[in-house]
């Protein structure tokens, strides 16, 4: 890797240029100076055209493409950087992430590397601060998705080896991607947060909230997961309500707790 290794940051868009210019600015006011920023937008019909406009800095393409993972993709394949990570549209960089990630990854020689994140609202308020998980692959396979997706960077011979992003994942593509990259190569954390997650009613984690277990669930069953892994089994009260209660109500028959199950079925019926 270069001393100064060129950083590659893609952020695909569709319709969410009211966030679009923090995004750009987050990007821009990185104290790392070799940075290349490419946004790919699937044909937004709001002010998103009006914003990168402003931004002469920027490479950008407005076209339509096959969701999130394929214009990923597609700015990857533009890019030159040794380094890569994409920032959505809605999410911004916290101050000195890119410097960070850059020399975690010239020191360790991972594959991948990822911090902490923030929480923030509509107005960028932070509305929680989450530390850094440690790695451990069977945790991100059968437990829980470790990687906060704004928070990672990873190297371009990395992603290369392992196929680029799998188009067939609309929501849960950056996990599947952590799996062959955890494969891969090796995966070292950042002890600071890099990156704040916007949440609002719009994004795809509250408005299509439910869409990502069923693609969390095959992705660590595509790299070997057990089907009734910790993961399934936490998603059930998003899921299956029903089945988690009879999961709920057969430990407590086997422990010889009827006067807990009395209770719960008491409640149920007002």
């Amino acid at each position: 890797m270069d001393a100064q290794p060129l950083v590659s940051i893609v952020t695909p868009s569709l319709q969410q240029g009211r966030f679009l210019e923090a995004t750009l600015r987050s990007v821009a006011g990185q104290d790392y100076r070799r940075v290349e920023h490419i946004v790919v937008d699937g044909g937004s019909t709001d002010e998103t055209l009006e914003v990168l406009e402003r931004h002469p800095e920027v490479r950008w393409i407005s076209e339509p493409d096959d969701g999130q993972a394929d214009a990923i993709n597609k700015g990857f394949a533009m890019a030159g950087g040794e380094i890569l990570a994409w920032l959505n549209a809605d999410d911004v960089y916290l101050p000195g992430a890119i410097s960070a990630a850059v020399d975690a990854l010239a020191l360790s020689g991972a594959a991948l590397v990822y911090g902490g994140w923030q929480q923030i609202d509509d107005e960028g308020r932070t509305l929680r601060e989450v530390p850094v998980r440690p790695f451990d692959y069977r945790e991100l396979l059968e437990g829980r998705n470790l990687i906060a997706q704004p928070a990672a960077f990873f190297t371009r011979e990395a992603f290369d080896a392992v196929g680029g992003l799998d188009r067939s994942f609309r929501y849960a593509m950056d996990y599947e991607l952590w799996l062959r990259l955890g494969k891969y190569g090796e995966v070292r954390t950042i002890e600071r947060p890099l990156a704040a997650f916007r949440l609002h009613e719009s994004s795809k984690t509250v408005a299509t909230y439910g869409a990502f277990w069923p693609e969390t669930h095959r992705a660590s069953r595509l790299h070997g997961g057990r089907y009734f892994s910790p993961m399934w089994r936490r998603s059930l009260p998003e899921r299956r309500p029903w089945v988690l209660r009879l999961v709920i109500a057969g430990r407590l028959l086997r422990s010889g707790d009827l006067r807990s199950l009395l209770a719960g079925v008491r409640r149920r019926l007002g």
